[in-house]
């Protein structure tokens, strides 16, 4: 990422933060807190009214607590079998169009669906998304990965084959996307 955009980003965050400094009385809203340097990308996302992130080295647990406005919302527009699909749907990255039946109730509650931060990024941030994706595949490489070519438009890839270092949850690959997707 440049200097320039740096800057730029750190300014637009200031900003946000400093404008939701109101001085009211309201109690301040729960947050959980998160292990990665992308967790801090999450709080200027959520103050412009985005999704909130989770960074990709999130646990079940935090990703549980970060997605529990959504599950309320979805609990509250279409019922309580909303809070047992609630983990399905977030790791699937379910879309309103996936589900034609609850495309009402899923589209009143994207605003408050989380994603992971390299889901984030490549929706926000397509340039940086794949430099980190470049980054990930040389990384995945270099430690024995039997690697598809990279995506030419989105530099995404997948494995070929799995050998002895495992498949793409293993150890050594997550730690490979921890370090392409750090800031």
């Amino acid at each position: 990422m440049s200097p320039q955009m740096r800057l730029s980003r750190c300014a637009a965050g200031l900003v946000l933060l400093l404008a939701g400094c109101s001085g009211t009385d309201t109690e301040p809203p729960k947050v959980a807190s998160l292990r990665t340097s992308a967790a801090p990308s999450s709080a200027p996302a959520a103050a412009a009214g985005q999704r909130p992130v989770y960074p990709v080295d999130a646990t079940d647990d935090e990703r549980r607590a970060v997605s529990e406005p959504w599950v309320a919302c979805l609990v509250a527009k279409g019922g309580p079998k909303w809070k047992r699909d609630a983990d399905a749907l977030l790791l699937k990255g379910v879309t309103p169009a996936d589900d034609p039946e609850g495309k009402d109730v899923l589209e009143a509650c994207l605003a408050k669906q989380p994603e992971a931060y390299d889901d984030h990024q490549k929706r926000t941030d397509p340039a940086t998304f794949k430099d980190n994706q470049r980054a990930w595949y040389r990384c995945a490489q270099d430690a024995g990965y039997k690697l598809t070519a990279p995506d030419p438009d989105t530099a995404e890839f997948g494995l070929t084959e799995i050998g002895p270092n495992g498949d793409a949850g293993s150890p050594k690959m997550q730690e490979c996307k921890r370090k392409a997707f750090a800031e």
